[in-house]
């Protein structure tokens, strides 16, 4: 059943959900002994892909794209000596893309490869890709739970129906309950997804000296040889840049 769920997920388009990494995994990949140096950039790789961060007088910050550059895992280590609140609206997503091409479908597939071999930047420009707002994503997922288990019951509908004698009250009793079993089950694997998007995807919080959060975020994707995330911490800009081939 739970390689059917998955596939139906596939079907009705779920995103894959992130998996927050803890910061403590920067330290036993990368150097990061002199938390006090200012704005030094830095990466490291886990799983085959990049993980980005970057250091500042005191603050860590964490961009981990996951397998779905749709929704990466932000973690931010705090030790400034002071709190400060940081709320997701600080975040920003750009894309860039081929000045001149307007296709959506062609416009950033070979803009990271353009600059990676030395185009020039006068060539290219950014676009800006909508952040889901935590209800919106929500609601989103939601809506999609419901029309999976919806295709997956006319799925195990056909599949029982198939091996199914309309002649027989044991057929009859043992497919409502397989079937019942089936919708239980699904339900549970649903309201363990929607937790864990609950309780990890970034809210406004205040992030306390020596201690950090982490989170994901969400949108819609194009198709893209590269992405850059921009997040603002107490006024200061930090932008991490992947290309995908």
């Amino acid at each position: 059943m739970k390689k059917t769920i998955l596939f139906l997920c596939a079907v009705c388009g779920f995103l894959t959900l992130a998996q927050p990494i803890s910061a403590n995994e920067i330290n036993e990949n990368a150097d990061t002994t002199n938390l006090m140096q200012a704005k030094q950039y830095g990466s490291y790789m886990k799983d085959g892909r990049s993980i980005q961060y970057c250091i500042d007088k005191g603050l860590l910050v964490v961009v981990d794209p996951e397998s779905d550059y749709t929704t990466p895992v932000i973690i931010l280590r705090n030790k400034t000596g002071e709190a400060f609140n940081f709320h997701p609206d600080s975040i920003r997503v750009y894309v860039l893309g081929m000045k001149g091409v307007k296709s959506k479908k062609t416009r950033y597939l070979t803009t990271g490869k353009y600059i990676k071999d030395g185009g020039k930047e006068k060539n290219v420009e950014r676009d800006s890709l909508t952040i889901y707002p935590y209800s919106k994503y929500i609601k989103k997922i939601r809506n999609q739970q419901t029309w999976g288990n919806v295709i997956g019951g006319m799925v195990l509908s056909a599949a029982d129906g198939l091996a199914y004698d309309s002649k027989s009250t044991t057929d009859k009793i043992l497919i409502n309950q397989h079937q019942d079993s089936l919708y239980k089950e699904s339900m549970k694997e649903d309201e363990a997804q929607m937790k864990q998007i609950v309780d990890g995807y970034w809210k406004e919080n205040t992030i306390f000296n020596n201690t950090e959060h982490s989170g994901f975020i969400a949108f819609k994707g194009v198709k893209t040889d590269n992405i850059i995330y921009s997040i603002s911490v107490n006024g200061e800009k930090y932008e991490f840049t992947f290309y995908f081939n």
